[in-house]
């Protein structure tokens, strides 16, 4: 069994051991060490990395034997080695485990919720509650108990007990281990079995920040920060809040009241262009119509566009269609260098928009397809996109004197 050097001091980053064992795990060298400073993935914390004899350790974990496996990106030799921890992670990691047993019995005080499970990510942690629909209000008295211990600065203590002294101690979370149970208490605050590594004041939390919260699988999920990870967050949000200032002329104190103003005005604006837009299209698709063909008393508009938007190509092809029935819209429009077609008929017509769209979309090297009464495609021969329209159009009369030898 692998001794455990960063349950008694989580502050070493170097230690000196022998390889009691080497296990082959794919193309991988696993290392189990005598004993270890590596904390393996475990409870929602991810495990250290660092170096073996300058090898960097990509993984550390617990095989079903309950070895401690370190696993490196190349073979190491011989039968002593130097281990050191990447320092900056470990801390890190400290300070996000320790803050979560700080917020998960400040909100078994403030809420009555219990921590159901914790999770630690690269750039956020989570822990998951039994209770949904918290307040803000609620929220915000649980960030500032927390805060409060952290300013406090109260001593962590890690004890190891023996499982008939546990009613010794108001534990927040019963233990499913038998035998050696290990204790963090956060001074008269916290009682909770845990093998993960901590601080040994909470000062060294730093601070404790809930960045959002959300209902979850009938309970809640927080996001939280602590320490540095807080800190670059705010620093972050300093930024862009600066830079949301200096785009609206305004100090923070009055952004959120001109954010509310731009967006109003802007919703104004878009109605007005919407209602404009619709004015623009009714006269475009008079004008369009006014320049029909016929085919067998069918109208039937043509035309190929530059750079106009699909959707609103779309509409004027529909308001041509809503006006006069009898009529087919074989539209062309050529965007960055790439051609699409949009085929629409009347439902008083027969001729099939998806058989035509098949067979004009080769001439633009593309695809298509759709339903008889609508089809569209895209292809990148945009230089041949007027004569493929054309090509269309052609198709359509002949589709039409068949029809009319078939009546």
């Amino acid at each position: 069994m692998t001794a455990k050097l960063y349950l008694a001091n989580p502050y070493l980053r170097d230690f000196s051991t022998k390889v009691s064992r080497i296990v082959e795990t794919g193309d991988k060298q696993g290392l189990v060490l005598e004993e270890t400073l590596f904390y393996p993935s475990s409870g929602g914390q991810p495990h250290d990395t660092g170096t073996i004899n300058d090898v960097p350790v990509l993984d550390v974990y617990e095989d079903e034997n309950q070895r401690i496996v370190h696993l490196l990106a190349e073979p190491v030799a011989g039968n002593r080695i130097q281990g050191r921890i990447h320092w900056q992670r470990r801390f890190d990691h400290m300070q996000q485990h320790t803050g979560q047993h700080l917020l998960s019995q400040a909100f078994a005080r403030v809420a009555k919720a219990e921590t159901i499970s914790f999770h630690m990510g690269k750039d956020s942690a989570t822990l998951d509650l039994n209770q949904t629909g918290l307040p803000i209000k609620t929220i915000d008295a649980v960030e500032t108990l927390a805060n409060r211990i952290i300013y406090e600065n109260r001593p962590v203590i890690s004890r190891i007990i023996k499982k008939d002294e546990l009613s010794q101690f108001p534990v927040r979370n019963p233990p499913t281990v038998a035998d050696a149970i290990r204790i963090i208490e956060i001074k008269d605050f916290d009682y909770s079995p845990c093998g993960g590594t901590h601080c040994t004041g909470t000062g060294e939390i730093g601070i404790v920040k809930i960045r959002r919260f959300e209902n979850y699988k009938g309970g809640s999920r927080i996001h939280f920060l602590c320490g540095l990870r807080a800190f670059k967050d705010y620093q972050e949000k300093s930024r862009i809040i600066k830079k949301i200032g200096e785009c609206l002329s305004a100090g923070d104190a009055d952004l959120y009241r001109n954010i509310i103003k731009t967006r109003d005005e802007l919703k104004a604006l878009r109605r007005e262009h919407s209602s404009l837009n619709k004015r623009y299209l009714n006269i475009e698709a008079r004008a369009l119509f006014s320049e029909r063909r016929q085919i067998d008393n069918t109208n039937v508009i043509v035309k190929v566009f530059e750079n106009r938007d699909p959707k609103e190509l779309k509409s004027l092809a529909r308001e041509i269609i809503e006006r006069v029935p009898g009529t087919v819209v074989l539209f062309g429009n050529s965007t960055k260098g790439k051609a699409s077609l949009f085929f629409l008929r009347s439902q008083d017509v027969d001729w099939d928009m998806d058989r035509l769209m098949q067979e004009t979309c080769p001439l633009i090297k593309g695809r298509g397809g759709g339903r008889p009464q609508q089809a569209q495609g895209g292809g990148p021969a945009s230089d041949k996109l007027e004569s493929a329209v054309q090509r269309a159009y052609r198709n359509l009369g002949a589709a039409g004197a068949t029809a009319n030898q078939e009546k």
